[in-house]
């Protein structure tokens, strides 16, 4: 009974571990630029989710919710993405 009890509460503290690492801010360390559609547009990415952040410093994820720190945006990778071709 001990032991059902002691993995019920660890259990519990890394359910509270997965839900608190969300507040702990992360920096955004890489811009994705498309160079195919008019005007080149670059969006910062998620390190949580790799999703694309439609805004700039704006402080949470709209994919995932993760935090997301600015203060060394200026210094974040560029990927340029290119268009996928279909094989013929």
């Amino acid at each position: 009974m001990k032991r059902i009890k002691y993995t019920l509460r660890r259990h519990k503290s890394l359910w509270l571990w997965e839900q608190l690492q969300y507040r702990i801010p992360m920096a955004v360390e890489e811009i994705h630029v498309y160079p195919c559609c008019q005007s080149e547009p670059a969006y910062p990415v998620c390190p949580k989710c790799a999703m694309a952040v439609e805004r700039e410093y704006i402080a949470f994820c709209s994919s995932c919710g993760q935090r997301l720190d600015w203060k060394r945006f200026e210094y974040a990778r560029v990927v340029t993405i290119e268009p996928k071709t279909e094989a013929e």
